[in-house]
């Protein structure tokens, strides 16, 4: 069997990210309208289950490297695993008080804003087209969660306030993770990742005054094991796209995140597509477009 060409491996990584990214949203819905599962159950679940399918690849593929690391490098992932792998509490809290059109909507500022990030630190090259391309694209998700596409008549609960945060903290987790993910490898980098924010998640889960209670259900159990396991297989997928593209354009694979996944949360959820989703979602990708040709040679 011949293997890729190196530069087709990248998009093909980008392309698994976007498959998964596009489902997991409507699956994790259906989990909280299907249990009584709460938001730090399901993200205690979702980073155990992504931990425990990378351990059993780093073990298989990169035990040196795991037993490598030293007290200092363990400290360096567990915080940048907090900042982004943790952040899934907040996302779970999120979509559980939102639709999952808003959620997906609100969530493809990530390219725009890893681009905004990346120049902030250094990483890239300030251009007038990036700026635009992130104007419009918050023009456009104000558009997207407004109760049609041609008002300021937003609506912009509590639950979207969180999906934003999650955003944020996933955009500087992007810039911040490319030179460390290199250093390391992204399997053994994210094993740590994971491993940390498990531990983190399960403390908080035990010192809440409702501790994860497991259903027995069989279609719940199947729904939590493959959100851990995409949610793990998104942040390698990335990674290993990162070693070869620049940030923004690895971010720019949710370009058809919107639209898979609107049409998944539709005809799996009943979710209706109004005016304002078209609206808003054409001048998001239309920004994140721009946000992309501003990073071409």
């Amino acid at each position: 069997m011949t293997s890729c060409p190196a530069p087709v491996k990248p998009f093909l990584y980008l392309s698994w990210a976007v498959m998964l990214l596009s489902i997991v949203p409507t699956v994790t819905k259906y989990v909280f309208q299907q249990s009584d599962i709460d938001p730090v159950g399901i993200a205690c679940a979702r980073v155990g289950i992504g931990f425990l399918f990378l351990l059993v690849a780093a073990l298989v593929r990169d035990r040196r490297g795991l037993a490598a690391l030293s007290l200092r490098d363990v400290c360096l992932l567990t915080i940048l695993g907090w900042l982004g792998v943790g952040s899934y509490v907040i996302a779970a809290w999120g979509i559980q008080h939102t639709r999952v059109t808003h959620y997906i909507l609100i969530y493809s500022l990530l390219s725009p804003l890893t681009s905004l990030f990346s120049m902030m630190l250094g990483k890239s090259r300030f251009t007038s087209l990036k700026v635009m391309g992130l104007v419009l694209s918050v023009i456009g998700c104000l558009c997207a969660v407004s109760r049609n596409g041609f008002d300021l008549s937003v609506e912009f609960g509590f639950g979207d306030g969180l999906i934003l945060l999650f955003t944020l903290m996933m955009a500087t987790h992007i810039v911040l993770s490319v030179g460390i993910v290199k250093r390391f490898g992204a399997l053994v980098a994210h094993t740590v990742m994971f491993g940390s924010s498990a531990v983190m998640l399960v403390v908080e889960d035990l010192l809440s005054a409702a501790p994860l209670h497991v259903q027995a259900s069989l279609p719940i159990g199947c729904a939590m094991t493959f959100i851990g396991i995409a949610t793990a297989s998104v942040f390698l997928l990335r990674s290993l796209a990162l070693q070869t593209l620049t940030p923004a354009t690895v971010a720019v694979c949710h370009n058809l995140v919107p639209v898979t996944a609107i049409l998944f949360a539709h005809l799996y959820l009943g979710e209706s597509i109004g005016v304002g989703t078209f609206v808003g979602g054409a001048a998001i990708l239309a920004g994140v477009e721009m946000v992309r040709r501003s990073e071409a040679p």
